[in-house]
């Protein structure tokens, strides 16, 4: 039986459980993440011992069947017991291939209490993962877009020391909601996004929400994402305001296509969108009074906004 333990096959390995872990990092199922990352560290630490020699997949406490197999001086033996991922990322620090890292440690850490116990960790590991296996990478001579494939711009922004954390944490929802939507509709006719974007787009500018601080309107807007114009961007206008000369601040967004979600004008304003929109009189006259009835800009709309602008301290909506 040929040996499970080569450097290709290992490589594969860790590059399988990488593009895993991705996908579940993708959809928010965390555990999951942890279990897959964890098994792509471990696989291509080994695939680095194994590239200096297989010998040193060896357990100092294990049976000498171990190691004369890894020296190649016997058949595979019917149990083959390596070292785990702790003592082989202990030995490429000691051999100068890795530094030690206090969050790498702990997600090794975190994948076997998942494997036991489950874990609640709050803490997103994406990072030192990303981080830990593109050395590695580095360090075997392996491109790292052939390793992340499709992941490669997860990656790239996961690293990018050029920008801040909320920047990062937005960029990479971009990411991911772009994977998304390109995995969903990879083998879908051409021409179908754009027409279920049609679908879902909603024109005009709607009353969401009436209150005392203001107003809160949906507009259409394209996706910085996925780039479909199915996008609901949500703008608000101060009480002050007036009906017919509005200056409205972004909010947030949700994309119907791809489901990116932004939660605040600074998300909004990171995502390269305009984060205020003016209305004059003219704008609003004309979603109001287009030649055919708008399902969305209609006198009940500007009868709350109305409402809202001339509103007085203490009222209730």
């Amino acid at each position: 039986m040929e040996s499970p333990v080569t450097f290709e096959r290992l490589l594969l390995g860790a590059q399988h459980f990488a593009r895993l872990a991705m996908d579940a990092h993708a959809q928010e199922e965390m555990e999951v993440f942890l279990l897959e990352a964890g098994v792509s560290v471990e696989r291509l630490a080994k695939a680095a011992l194994v590239h200096v020699h297989p010998t040193l997949l060896t357990e100092m406490s294990g049976k000498d069947d171990v190691l004369l197999h890894l020296a190649g001086a016997i058949p595979m033996p019917d149990k083959l017991r390596t070292i785990g991922a702790m003592p082989a990322l202990t030995r490429l620090r000691k051999m100068d291939v890795l530094p030690k890292s206090g969050e790498l440690d702990t997600l090794i850490e975190l994948r076997n209490g998942v494997a036991h116990l489950g874990t609640s960790s709050p803490e997103d590991y994406l990072g030192p993962f990303a981080e830990t296996i593109c050395r590695l990478l580095d360090h075997l001579g392996q491109d790292r877009e052939a390793f992340w494939g499709p992941w490669s711009g997860v990656v790239r922004v996961a690293l990018d020391d050029r920008i801040d954390r909320a920047q990062r944490r937005v960029r990479l929802r971009m990411e991911r909601a772009a994977r998304r939507a390109e995995s969903r509709f990879t083998d879908m006719p051409e021409g179908t996004v754009e027409n279920l974007a049609k679908l879902l787009a909603q024109r005009g500018l709607i009353v969401v929400e009436v209150g005392s601080s203001g107003v809160l309107f949906q507009g259409l807007a394209r996706c910085p994402a996925c780039s479909a114009e199915a996008a609901a961007l949500f703008l608000k206008a101060s009480s002050e305001s007036m009906l017919f000369e509005m200056d409205l601040a972004a909010e947030g967004l949700l994309c119907q296509i791809c489901g990116l979600h932004l939660v605040s004008g600074e998300e909004v304003a990171i995502a390269g969108l305009p984060t205020a929109v003016r209305y004059q009189a003219e704008d609003l006259a004309k979603l109001a009074g287009d030649d055919r009835p708008h399902p969305f800009y209609t006198p009940r709309s500007i009868g709350l906004y109305v409402s809202a602008a001339i509103a007085k301290p203490g009222d209730s909506f």
